[in-house]
């Protein structure tokens, strides 16, 4: 259930994130929503996603130096007042180097709250994750959907990995939502339990699909609040 005063908090948010342009339309429409209980759970819950979002925007190349979620929605919300939006750029890199050059009006950043500042930032960071890999607008936000959803099992490391071994991030999302039938969703399941053997070796397979399904049920669950 979202309160009256979460969901006045989350329009805002919406709003904020919106006003970045088309570019983040489809992080927008698939993404955001599933995040709304996540607000309910406060700030600290929100910063664990960032945490995470850092790590891997950082390991795939798409933060850089200080960048943070945080900062980078800062930075995206004063651009698009400026009339800098992603759309307008080749590609993703470049975009984040006219943010960067960005001269932050300190008082345009008090007036923004720390949540839309940081989902902002998680919405680029998805979009520039999308450019990377060539995947539809809208992709690789999932991944900071499942980070919100259990922040234990899709660590840093867990999506890093999800990335760098090339798998079908939609297919994997939608395994954790309970969406596939029954011959895909184990073909996807193969897959996860050959990269989790990866990182824990020592780890026997019922332990491994156990963890899976674990995972799976807690997705599911967050879905439904």
């Amino acid at each position: 259930m979202i309160f009256p005063f979460i969901a006045v908090a989350f329009s805002a948010i919406a709003s904020a994130v919106a006003s970045i342009g088309p570019a983040v339309a489809g992080f927008c429409a698939n993404v955001l929503p599933r995040l709304a209980p996540l607000l309910a759970k406060g700030m600290d819950a929100l910063r664990v996603v960032e945490k995470i979002a850092d790590t891997v925007s950082h390991a795939m190349g798409i933060f850089t130096g200080k960048d943070t979620a945080g900062d980078v929605g800062d930075r995206a919300l004063q651009a698009s007042d400026q009339g800098i939006t992603p759309d307008q750029f080749e590609n993703h890199a470049d975009y984040m180097d006219a943010l960067r050059h960005i001269d932050l009006d300190p008082d345009k950043s008090a007036k923004l709250t720390d949540a839309q500042k940081i989902v902002s930032g998680l919405a680029v960071a998805g979009r520039g994750l999308d450019d990377k890999f060539g995947s539809p607008e809208g992709t690789m936000g999932n991944l900071f959907w499942l980070a919100a959803a259990n922040p234990d099992y899709f660590n840093a490391d867990k999506l890093t990995q999800y990335l760098k071994t090339g798998q079908d991030i939609m297919s994997i999302v939608d395994y954790f939502d309970g969406k596939l039938g029954g011959g895909e969703s184990l073909e996807v399941e193969d897959d996860l339990v050959q990269l989790d053997k990866s990182i824990q070796p020592d780890a026997d397979e019922k332990s491994i699909r156990q963890q899976i399904y674990a995972a799976a049920d807690t997705v599911q669950g967050a879905g439904r609040e």
